[in-house]
């Protein structure tokens, strides 16, 4: 048996561990995509552009783990149970439980590492990921600001220009909005110069050849009527928004922080709903089990469709993932609505595909 342990662990653990590598980069490099408009139009730092970057690996590796684990899971036991290996270690006496014994160990260790992850480490990776964009619209707001786009980023505002070069912006476009997102006046200018006033923690946009519309309450685009005009203007932008200090969010609560929130409210009663609490707590739970899940599901359903092919490995895999996934966030939708039990829907991906895993593990016991 220490033979066939050996061969198992050093073609799951490198495919496993070739996979995850792979997916994770993907993954990364997409949301550096993301980051990519920032650092062309503003001033920020690389090494502060690759932290943001990589303080989303943890969550990616929550996603990519499990699928990883699978995918190499499907591969190795598809083209063993094809080549008939499986078959000939049965004939030797050797049943499915030894085989797959040290399969189910690895997926138990990475369990415990992705409730390590969603438990401590994502929630402190988001909150930092969140406060260090804070900091950089309090120190540079013009990595707000990005020409040929309409920028929405500052309530009560919308801005476009169509070019930007320094504090300088050409063909300026600003759109003033109501408390209930309704338009009630529009500037266009020629060109407008940036101060920031940290003072009054406010933008200062002085307007070359500004002209000014007025529009009603309704925001009636066709009822405007002429406001203001000049060749000097200036308009003040509040950013008191972004000066505010970031707010404790349920994604950037540690899993003691979410139990502790629990505590407090079945103790000293505010009125506010624990299903969102209550739903997160499981959820992480839940997930951070996906990968022996997977195994579960997986092992028995590469052995019995007997294929060698990896792309047939890949595409199970992704089918898998998906319906587990979309499963999951139909209970994480449903966390709004108490009377539902979202806490416990959100169960159904692992009691479900646990539930298949196990019968088709007996089946293929039994022959």
């Amino acid at each position: 048996m220490t033979l066939i342990y050996n061969y198992l662990y050093k073609e799951i653990i490198l495919l496993t561990a070739a996979i995850i590598g792979v997916l994770t980069f993907l993954l990364v490099a997409v949301s550096m995509f993301k980051v990519l408009p920032t650092l062309l139009h503003t001033d920020l730092p690389l090494w502060l552009a690759a932290k943001l970057m990589f303080l989303g690996v943890p969550l990616t590796l929550t996603l990519t783990i499990p699928a990883g684990l699978l995918a190499a899971v499907m591969i190795v036991f598809g083209r063993m149970s094809s080549d008939r290996e499986l078959l000939a270690l049965k004939a030797a006496g050797i049943g499915l439980a030894p085989v797959v014994a040290p399969v189910i160990f690895m997926a138990i260790g990475l369990s415990f590492l992705d409730y390590w992850l969603v438990a401590y480490v994502v929630p402190e990776c988001q909150k930092e990921f969140n406060g260090m964009k804070h900091e950089i619209v309090i120190n540079n707001p013009m990595a707000l600001l990005s020409p040929e786009e309409v920028v929405d980023k500052i309530p009560g505002w919308k801005i476009y220009f169509a070019k930007k070069e320094g504090t300088e912006l050409d063909d300026v476009i600003l759109w003033q909005l109501d408390s209930s997102n309704r338009l009630t006046s529009s500037i266009r200018a020629s060109r407008a110069t940036i101060d920031l006033d940290l003072e009054h923690q406010q933008l200062l946009l002085k307007l070359v050849n500004g002209r000014q519309e007025q529009y009603p309450r309704d925001g009636d685009a066709m009822k405007a009527h002429p406001g203001g005009h000049g060749e000097q203007m200036v308009e003040a932008v509040s950013l008191n928004s972004f000066y505010e200090k970031v707010q404790r969010k349920l994604a950037w609560m540690t899993l003691p922080e979410i139990e502790d929130v629990i505590y407090e409210m079945q103790t000293a009663p505010t009125g506010e709903q624990a299903s969102p609490y209550l739903t997160e707590l499981q959820a992480r739970i839940s997930f951070s089990i996906t990968a022996f899940t997977f195994i579960v599901v997986g092992v028995p359903l590469a052995i019995q469709t007997q294929r060698r092919e990896t792309s047939f490995g890949i595409i199970i895999t992704f089918l898998i993932v998906l319906l587990y996934y979309v499963l999951g966030a139909v209970g994480r939708g449903l966390k709004g609505h108490a009377g539902l039990y979202p806490e416990l829907i959100i169960w159904t991906p692992n009691i479900l595909f646990q539930a298949i895993g196990f019968y088709l593990f007996y089946r293929a016991n039994r022959k």
